[in-house]
């Protein structure tokens, strides 16, 4: 019985499938979409006091409030030899405890109250962030307050802190693709630049606990700061606790640096990190990109989506990948930097390839500074970027965070309300210009990890220059 049911089943599904009409399927490439229509919403904007500006959305969804506290300090106020000074000192702040708070006592509290304090310090700016439950809210408030104002500085938590960092150094030069970023970074730009110093061994057991509270006193402390708030809050109720908070806090303007101007510390050619274990290379190469600010930062991202960072979309990818099957991975693009940021291309390939994998990126280079894009490769990019420039503004937060950030950098008021028809606007001819403007496939720095006696000798076939073996690094 049941299974002349099923066979009745059976039989009636694939009548109807049989009796439902074809059409004809479009090319999903082929397909015409509206523009997307949309203005990012500008967040509301107090200021505290003097030095303390507050940006805020609320957001009634959920009954949590996120908090970014954003300073003008990070890893570029180190001092010389004492590189690891700024995140020492912004993680200390929290591990460390505070003047009332002992470190287990604090994150004992924390953890009752269901929030979440971390923090991390960046190149040019560090953060802060607050999480929590609506309902306890000004308890963590009071946390976060004493972390900024009353830290501790524990010896033995200090201690713990430089064995964390001695131990990431001992272990960095562990992984090729991240040794590989981080001596090209060097080659392009020398080691005493802002954005390619690195720590050693040397520069943490340099650093002591005064060292941490003078960094603390001077690039921090009294400091003017900016609030990202989003969440579900009433400002009329938290309007006046940070107003307190903040009563003794000076706001004062943060030191400014006389940083060095980018300029190729290397000359072009092809350099070799020997490592006899790898069975696959690691390549890096590139050179000088643009500023931040540079007049095509918003229309370079056509140009790099066509490029190397569309995945599959990309003609590096296509080419080194889906054509050649030289590599599972690569990406290539022009970067933006505080002075100049790198034009970067990386690939992962077999020993074996590494001579034609070099040459296949080296030729797609030419290719996009010689002849004009496609139009489907155009109208491909603009639509992506369209898009995901709409998805950086999922949650309150992230509205709050890209408003500020581009407000740190010194971007331009409208760039965000602009952004999007500047993409739009972007043609064949344009993209041709930017690659011929950025793109400069005669003056690599090419930068190759992995076994020289299985790597040199196509090296040396490709007649770029002399090979140059360069030392791994100890730390």
């Amino acid at each position: 019985m049941k299974r002349g049911f099923k066979l009745f089943l059976l039989i009636l599904v694939v009548s109807i499938l049989v009796s439902i009409p074809s059409y004809p399927q479009k090319d999903p490439k082929k397909l015409k979409f509206q523009d997307l229509q949309f203005k990012p919403v500008k967040p509301d904007f107090l200021k505290i006091k003097k030095g303390v500006d507050l940006y805020y959305r609320v957001d009634r969804e959920n009954p949590v409030i996120d908090l970014i506290l954003i300073f003008k300090s990070g890893t570029i106020h180190d001092p010389k030899g004492k590189e690891g000074l700024a995140s020492i000192t912004f993680r200390l702040m929290k591990s460390g405890g505070t003047k009332t708070l002992a470190p287990e006592k604090l994150e004992e509290k924390l953890d009752y109250l269901g929030s979440s304090i971390t923090i991390s310090a960046g190149t040019e700016f560090s953060q802060i962030r607050l999480w929590s439950l609506k309902k306890n809210f000004e308890e963590t408030w009071k946390i976060l307050m004493d972390i900024i104002t009353n830290p501790a500085f524990d010896k033995e938590r200090f201690d713990v802190e430089k064995k964390r960092e001695l131990e990431s150094i001992r272990r960095r030069w562990d992984n090729p693709m991240v040794t590989g970023r981080i001596l090209f970074s060097e080659l392009v730009y020398g080691k005493e630049f802002p954005e390619a110093r690195r720590t050693t061994s040397e520069s943490i057991n340099n650093i002591t606990l005064e060292d941490v509270k003078n960094f603390y006193e001077e690039n921090i402390k009294n400091l003017e700061l900016t609030i990202a708030l989003a969440g579900d809050f009433e400002l009329k109720k938290i309007l006046p606790m940070m107003k307190n908070s903040f009563k003794n806090w000076e706001g004062k303007s943060a030191k400014k640096l006389s940083l060095p101007k980018a300029s190729l510390a290397t000359r072009p050619g092809i350099y070799i990190i020997n490592k006899e274990d790898m069975t696959q290379a690691v390549i890096c190469m590139g050179h000088l990109g643009i500023n931040r600010l540079d007049p095509d930062n918003v229309e370079i991202n056509v140009l790099n989506f066509i490029y190397g960072t569309g995945g599959f979309n990309s003609r590096l990818m296509r080419e080194v990948r889906s054509h050649k099957g030289l590599a599972y991975s690569t990406y290539g693009m022009v970067g933006a930097g505080r002075d100049l940021g790198t034009f970067f291309n990386f690939c992962m390939t077999k020993n074996q390839s590494v001579g034609e994998a070099i040459s296949t990126m080296k030729e797609v280079m030419d290719d996009i500074i010689k002849n004009p894009v496609t139009s489907e490769e155009l109208e491909t990019a603009k639509k992506y970027e369209q898009n995901s420039f709409v998805h950086r503004f999922d949650s309150a937060i992230a509205v709050l965070q890209e408003f500020i950030s581009l407000k740190l950098l010194g971007f331009p008021e409208n760039y965000l309300e602009t952004y999007i028809p500047r993409i739009l606007k972007v043609d064949g001819k344009k993209v041709l210009e930017m690659a011929k403007r950025t793109i400069h496939p005669n003056e690599l720095v090419i930068l190759v990890v992995g076994k020289r006696a299985e790597i040199e000798e196509q090296l040396k076939a490709l007649n770029l220059g002399e090979v140059k073996e360069l030392p791994l690094p100890k730390e």
